[in-house]
């Protein structure tokens, strides 16, 4: 008992790689699992609060705007990440102060252009109807400018390597607001796709203020004293595949809903939906690892130590894996008994089988590792982008043959395959391009 509480404290208060990890993942990981309750009562109040048809067209308005973001999010949030770690490393702190310059300048410049686009189409052709379409994109389109600097903001802070409070307000005040948010709609009798997206944009606001005051208190003080330094040409070139990078991944795993959503019925997206929001919680460990480990990528590649980067490898597939089985087994064996318990009976035909179908897949997804993670803060965002592509082409050819006459199953089964290929492929080029193998065996 003395050895593990010796060992227990070693590992709080060291510096060494797996105590650095150990701290990151514990911070992220409690943050995740508080933050796992709020999205989940979000998920079944809107799913029993709004019902089939209007839970789907919620769900495919907010894919699509998402979709239509990407430009001012992921993209861009990667691209931050490695320059940030990278210029604090070198305390290059005019390029730092630079590069998060022009990032708010792109976010800026981006969301002006998207919101004219959105609200002059919207004009024409929306009905002024809270199930309506067009209506519902116009009013989620506010989300655009809050997912870019949320970006930002959250990007740089993981870049400096203090995860946690990168993580904190998109995992906790953001969808605690919008549940809250949604709750008092729900009493008040005011809920429809319309007022849940207020509430969504309700939660994505506070998460960026305070994330905002987290990051002025956090930056270092040199950053702030430097004259900006730019290398907009080189920035511009790295964004390209970042943004295309988000782009694939984003559309491998949205490709069912945004099908569904043209090609089929909302309640069809709907059991879709149920069926990703299951599945998501087996990616759960892995996701996390991934946010701690970027930085210490980054920094072992910079030192070239090929021993680290392989020791990252397997700690974190094996530690993903055993977080995920448990989550996972359940979900496929006894789904019905847990949509049931959590959406009600007029899901269960539906939504069992797709979530099923998809936790499978997710399982495959952990056993296989953070490729993805490796190869792109390793400097191979373009292979990552290949396999990515690869994987879309797959998914987007299943989705629109089955997903129109199977409906959700159809769908998850598209999403599934893609996700296969994609770590397939992945998986190929990491060991090409490190030298060992990926997974939990690696």
């Amino acid at each position: 008992m003395s050895n593990w509480r010796t060992r227990l404290v070693e590992m709080k208060q060291g510096q060494g790689l797996k105590a650095q990890l150990v701290r990151g993942v514990l911070g992220v990981g409690g943050l995740k699992l508080l933050s796992m309750p709020l999205t989940l009562g979000a998920s079944v109040l809107l799913a029993r609060g709004l019902g089939p048809e209007g839970y789907g067209q919620y769900v495919f308005v907010l894919s699509l705007i998402t979709m239509l973001a990407l430009p001012v999010g992921p993209g861009i949030g990667q691209l931050i990440t490695r320059e940030v770690a990278k210029y604090q490393h070198s305390e290059q702190w005019a390029l730092f102060r630079g590069v998060l310059r022009r990032s708010n300048q792109w976010v800026v410049l981006a969301a002006t252009f998207f919101l004219f686009v959105v609200v002059s189409a919207a004009c024409w052709y929306a009905k002024w109807d809270a199930n309506d379409r067009w209506t519902l994109l116009l009013i989620a389109s506010l989300l655009v400018p809050l997912f870019g600097f949320n970006t930002i903001r959250s990007n740089t802070l993981q870049g400096l390597r203090h995860v946690v409070l990168a993580q904190l307000p998109d995992l906790l005040l953001r969808p605690a607001v919008h549940l809250v948010a949604a709750g008092i709609l729900l009493f008040a009798g005011l809920l429809n796709p319309a007022t849940a997206l207020g509430a969504q944009i309700a939660g994505t606001g506070v998460a960026f203020l305070v994330g905002a005051l987290f990051l002025k208190r956090k930056i270092p003080g040199k950053v702030r004293m430097s004259v900006p330094e730019y290398r907009t040409p080189e920035w511009g070139k790295a964004i390209m595949p970042f943004t295309l990078l988000a782009a694939v991944g984003t559309l491998n795993s949205q490709i069912g809903i945004l099908v569904l959503g043209w090609l089929g019925q909302p309640e069809d997206v709907a059991a879709l939906q149920i069926g990703m929001s299951g599945s998501a919680l087996v990616v759960f460990f892995l996701a996390l690892i991934n946010l701690v480990i970027s930085p210490h990528i980054i920094k072992a590649r910079e030192e070239g130590d090929k021993v680290k980067l392989k020791m990252l490898s397997r700690y974190s597939a094996r530690a993903a894996l055993v977080g995920a089985l448990p989550i996972g087994l359940p979900l496929i064996f006894i789904g019905d008994k847990i949509v049931h318990y959590f959406y009600g009976d007029e899901y269960i035909n539906s939504a069992v089988l797709p979530l099923a179908i998809l936790t499978a897949g997710q399982l495959f997804n952990v056993a296989c590792g953070s490729v993805g993670q490796f190869l792109t803060m390793s400097g191979y965002e373009k292979d990552t982008l290949l396999g990515q592509a690869i994987a879309l082409m797959a998914s987007v050819a299943l989705a629109v043959v089955l997903a129109p006459e199977f409906g959700a199953v159809g769908a998850a089964s598209a999403v599934t395959a893609g996700l296969v290929i994609w770590n397939l492929v992945l998986a190929w080029l990491f060991k090409k391009r490190l030298g060992f193998m990926p997974t939990v065996i690696g």
